[in-house]
């Protein structure tokens, strides 16, 4: 009855929320100058929290892990990896997918691989998601686990955190979800948790102003750089390291749409820099397969010779010498070998203005957001020059203005290019786990 009770209480809390989602934006149009000035002004000096030298509590012995799509597994599988390593009995068991399954997690629905993004996704999936609450609300009722750990998925763990809360399960959110850039007044649910786990430097002053438990441990991105060229396929045998070819990245992103919106226009900004620079040759890594075939089409009508290198990313990208990358975490990936990127995402009209009049951060790039300055040029809107892009990426090769880029960057390397947030992670929160607390 409890767990019906929590399924009909979240479902009217998500409906009031729909409801009210366009006063808040207003609200928010007419805060965004005040938040804007508020971010710039937030401390970028932390440093990831390292744990204590010593053990001061005993490893967990009943998790629940809960992650909705294949980038929350990957950071889900490496934080199991660790709770075994302190605990191999420990007993792990929620919502997932083959990759959790497959590191012995028990999984109750298999969210991550369903990968349901977006609202019109969410809509069609509406039962499931209400299953989900059941689900997560009947087990903490009856099981009483140590603890909860929500990965990433912002949208259905507020939910899943204010249950905790009302079943009285410490519960921990990984990766703070990025609400200082817009939907601020959600802080309320997410303030409730335990210990909530950022990424970037700056989250950590923005969360603790508005009464949340922030813990920084460093980007993930660092624990994924260490082996991510062990499984990728070997450079393309026309890859050449001559040091009379100069060779710049084409990465128009991981999604059907974006490469559709990106990928022409970034081959035409090919064209305009080897218009200007003949020595400059060009290669497109991907990690897709099902986007091969895409990638392949547009390529065919490119009006510049770019060589396509099919299951192949990490393992070239430390070759190049700058890239026009899409917006996301290819960015940082980039910037973590030490190569420039120019920063490309092609959006509609509406998306641009609702971008501009709505975010409360002058940037999008996770590098420009830690940097509190434009590090690397970002072009974003639903008219980009190619030449444009072509000039600015040009800048970047000259070897004075590399290293002014490779300067700056050097302090924020730390942050983001490291291995270690996740056995971080894994000591860190050990106190804030039920069997650590009797």
């Amino acid at each position: 009855m409890i767990s019906f009770f929590d399924v009909c209480r979240e479902l009217a809390k998500a409906l009031g929320d729909f409801s009210l989602g366009p006063l808040r934006h207003g609200m928010a149009f007419f805060k965004q100058r005040e938040s804007l000035q508020e971010f710039l002004q937030l401390e970028r000096l932390s440093k990831p929290q390292q744990p204590p030298t010593t053990a001061t509590s005993t490893p967990p012995q009943h998790l629940v892990i809960s992650c909705g799509d294949a980038s929350g597994e990957s950071h889900a599988c490496r934080l199991v990896q660790e709770f075994k390593k302190a605990n191999p009995g420990i007993r792990l068991e929620g919502f997932g997918g083959q990759k959790l399954q497959a590191q012995g997690v028990k999984i109750w629905e298999p969210l991550a691989d369903l990968n349901v993004m977006g609202f019109k996704d969410v809509f069609k999936q509406l039962p499931l998601f209400l299953r989900c609450v059941f689900l997560f609300s009947r087990y903490l009722r009856s099981q009483q686990p140590d603890g909860i750990l929500l990965v990433d998925y912002p949208g259905l763990h507020r939910h899943f955190i204010r249950i905790a809360n009302r079943a009285k399960v410490p519960v921990v959110h990984y990766i703070a979800p990025q609400l200082w850039a817009w939907s601020p007044w959600r802080i309320r649910d997410f303030s409730r948790a335990d210990a909530l786990i950022t990424i970037l430097p700056f989250e950590n002053d923005w969360y603790l102003k508005r009464g949340a438990k922030p813990v920084f441990v460093g980007h993930p991105l660092g624990d994924g750089l260490s082996n991510a060229a062990q499984e990728e396929a070997e450079l393309p045998a026309e890859f050449s390291r001559s040091q009379t070819e100069c060779w710049v990245g084409i990465l128009p992103g991981s999604r059907r749409r974006e490469i559709k919106e990106n990928l022409p226009l970034l081959l035409q900004a090919a064209a305009a820099l080897h218009h200007q620079n003949g020595r400059v040759r060009f290669v497109l890594p991907h990690l897709r397969e099902p986007l091969f075939p895409l990638i392949e089409d547009i390529l065919r009508t490119s009006p510049v010779e770019v060589l396509f290198a099919p299951g192949c990313f990490h393992r070239l990208i430390p070759e190049l010498q700058a890239a026009w990358v899409t917006s996301g975490t290819a960015v940082l990936e980039v910037a973590a070998h030490q190569v420039p990127p120019v920063l490309v995402y092609r959006t509609t009209a509406i998306g641009a203005w609702l971008a501009k009049k709505w975010l409360s951060v002058p940037w999008i790039g996770g590098l420009n957001l830690m940097a509190g300055e434009e590090l690397t040029p970002e072009f974003v809107g639903p008219q980009i020059s190619p030449s444009a892009l072509a000039l600015s990426l040009s800048f970047l090769l000259e070897e004075e203005n590399k290293a002014t880029f490779l300067t700056k960057l050097a302090p924020l390397m730390p942050l983001f290019a490291e291995a270690g947030p996740a056995s971080r992670i894994a000591r860190i929160l050990q106190p804030h786990w039920k069997s650590d607390k009797n």
